[in-house]
């Protein structure tokens, strides 16, 4: 199920303790792409044991495009209000060079969707199996596929780049099953 961007808006551009801004988007910001397949274990941008990781999710052409649409209307909006978030007037093409795009493409030529996820907290993950019935996180992502649930958070502006938060809060897990070898 697509995104629905038209009942979505800015909210107020804040500061954490730590310096970093942010801008939360307000509305019904969730978004179920349906099923998928992750590229590779969730893991820590320095590859450390944390608990907020990043997942890549290999792209279908459905995923891409409402992606596409997403970041088309984030970038439309951010134009917009281009000289209160990012401190000038800038034009469309302007903003889009900045902006750093939830899609990935790897150095093998892997084409993916980065999203955030927490193991602990409260905005843990929280994993369903296929008959809706709460689960433990998986031990291995890749084996199977994922149905995710997505939410929309906001937006991250770190100096010159700007981007979406994507945060996978729920999983529906199929795992797939080893046929027996005998």
């Amino acid at each position: 199920m697509p995104l629905e961007t038209s009942g979505l808006k800015f909210g107020e551009l804040s500061s954490s303790g730590k310096g970093a801004k942010s801008i939360p988007i307000n509305g019904p910001n969730s978004w179920a792409p349906g099923e998928l397949k992750v590229l590779w274990q969730p893991r820590s941008f320095d590859g450390s044991d944390q608990n907020r990781v990043s997942i890549s999710f290999q792209l279908t052409d459905e995923l891409e495009a409402d992606t596409a649409a997403l970041e088309d209307w984030v970038i439309a909006e951010m134009t917009a209000r281009s000289k209160k978030y990012l401190g000038q007037d800038m034009t469309q093409a302007q903003v889009r060079e900045r902006f750093v795009s939830l899609l990935k493409v790897s150095d093998k030529g892997y084409r993916s969707l980065r999203a955030k996820m927490n193991f602990t907290g409260r905005n843990a993950v929280q994993c369903w199996d296929s008959d809706k019935q709460k689960r433990d996180l998986p031990e291995d992502w890749l084996s199977g596929s994922v149905k995710p649930i997505f939410r929309i958070k906001g937006i991250w502006l770190m100096s010159r780049d700007w981007g979406l938060i994507c945060e996978m809060e729920h999983a529906q897990i199929s795992e797939a099953v080893e046929p027996c070898p005998f």
